[in-house]
């Protein structure tokens, strides 16, 4: 089973969103977006407002993706598939 994590561009600190590190893809398709301290990158699709993450199974990378969100007080959820 694989899950992602979501949040709103809107709940991230405007300073994190200013020193944020933005690509497309090779496809002009998905925005791949990096956050400071952040340990995965993002994608957005083009027009959403909300970026998804892959949620780790590995116990260490998936609290450390969770202690970040937490720490800038970022709202997420998770959803299994």
């Amino acid at each position: 089973m694989s899950a992602l994590a979501f949040i709103n561009l809107e709940d991230v600190p405007l300073q994190l969103r200013e020193t944020s590190v933005q690509r497309l893809d090779d496809n002009a398709s998905i925005t791949l977006i990096y956050f400071d301290g952040c340990p995965l990158v993002g994608q957005c699709e083009a027009g959403v407002a909300q970026i998804e993450y892959p949620f780790p199974r590995a116990p260490d990378l998936r609290n450390a993706l969770v202690e970040w969100l937490l720490h800038w007080s970022i709202n997420f959820y998770v959803i299994a598939g």
